[in-house]
């Protein structure tokens, strides 16, 4: 019995939704923009995220060894960068090899040859994880690793990871807010355009509620057509948000041949596409919980 009677509520739902095709449309039209800023924003800070995590060859620190440093304490330094957590390749680079390296790109040859002797160091270079550690762990392994009694000087580059960083958290914060606050403009978009179907449906909740209809019996309806709504408008922004980077593909091709690498977007998965239609259905939901509510809290007074 309370089977037929959710079943028939929803043929109500959607007999209801069918009456009005265009303000239906327009609803879920609306809904679907206000879900799809927020969404589309995070994924974009994703996929800066991904790009920052493919520069993995661009956040290196150089370890300059001392000339006596012996070979037990390099080889011991060694063990200790390949097993530090976020480190993705460590090269020794000989003082032979720094100097033939030297000699090729300088086109000093002549110069280092009247020294009679190499002076280059032997050095570690080391390759970082740029999202394993925000910037202020990143200077504090900096500083234990020029600590190490091999090491003669640490020096790095990655001042740009931390201003990149500094970015990506700023955009996730706005990110967040934006997304709080559209919620809430959903929510409320939804709960007015119950209370309109309530409202042209008074006369018939009034009929019902004397002849004994129980206040969930009169709710579930609107609550479907918001249900409804909200899971129909989050596959619409999900459409948008796809459509858009498929769009912007593009653009970001041309940008990234520029620099002679490849990117791809990546748009939202199946699983976090699923996750938004949920999460809209339960905004369309929420919405039209707080309007049936408020009415039927007169109604039953």
């Amino acid at each position: 019995m309370n089977l037929h009677i959710r079943i028939e509520a929803g043929r109500n739902a959607l007999s209801a939704l069918g009456r009005q095709p265009i303000s239906t449309a327009m609803t879920i039209l609306a809904l679907a923009i206000v879900i799809a800023l927020p969404v589309g924003l995070f994924t974009v800070l994703t996929n800066m995220e991904n790009l920052l995590g493919s520069w993995r060859n661009q956040a290196q620190i150089s370890l300059f060894l001392h000339k006596d440093a012996s070979p037990q304490a390099i080889r011991h330094l060694q063990t200790a960068l390949t097993q530090t957590t976020g480190v993705v390749g460590v090269r020794y680079v000989s003082a032979d090899a720094a100097l033939a390296e030297f000699q090729q790109h300088s086109g000093m040859v002549a110069a280092i040859q009247t020294l009679g002797e190499n002076p280059l160091p032997a050095s570690f270079v080391v390759q970082l994880d740029p999202l394993r550690y925000p910037p202020s762990a990143l200077q504090r392994l900096i500083g234990h690793w020029a600590q190490d009694p091999a090491v003669a000087t640490a020096q790095s580059d990655l001042h740009w990871v931390a201003r990149l960083q500094a970015i990506l958290a700023l955009g996730q914060r706005a990110a967040l807010i934006l997304a709080v606050l559209l919620a809430l403009g959903a929510v409320l978009v939804m709960g007015n355009t119950i209370r309109l179907h309530i409202a042209q449906r008074r006369d018939e909740i009034d009929v019902a509620s004397l002849v004994g209809a129980t206040r969930s019996f009169i709710r579930r309806p609107f609550l479907y057509q918001g249900l409804l709504q909200g899971a129909v408008a989050g596959l619409v922004a999900w459409g948008i948000v796809v459509a858009a980077f498929y769009w912007l593909q593009g653009p970001v091709d041309r940008l990234a041949a520029l620099y002679g690498t490849q990117f791809s977007l990546v748009a939202l998965t199946p699983e976090q596409g699923a996750i938004l239609v949920v999460a809209s259905a339960l905004l369309g939901w929420l919405g039209s919980l707080l309007a049936v509510g408020r009415h039927l809290d007169h109604t039953f007074a």
